[in-house]
């Protein structure tokens, strides 16, 4: 996914009145050594992760590719091994 692809299914989102969740993890099976962001739509039950992800070498370099005006949190307590981050 690219970040235009990104801000296009934010944008999107938003349009719907659907709510989505960016989570930032260090530790991607599919993307070892990598930094990665996936999307979860929360309009639906337990959120539903969407196609695709931002992937990046650095965290810097992600959270440059995120959609503009999100916000970031930390990890809470018990998330998945390997989360850094949410942005919503």
């Amino acid at each position: 996914m690219t970040p235009t692809d990104a801000q296009a299914m934010q944008d999107d989102a938003k349009a719907r009145g659907a709510w989505i969740m960016w989570f930032v993890s260090e530790a991607d099976a599919e993307h070892p050594g990598k930094v990665v962001a996936h999307a979860y739509e929360a309009s639906h039950p337990g959120g539903q992760r969407q196609p695709g992800a931002l992937v990046a070498d650095t965290l810097t370099e992600l959270r440059a590719m995120l959609p503009a005006g999100l916000t970031r949190h930390n990890a809470i307590a018990g998330a998945p091994v390997g989360e850094i981050e949410t942005w919503d």
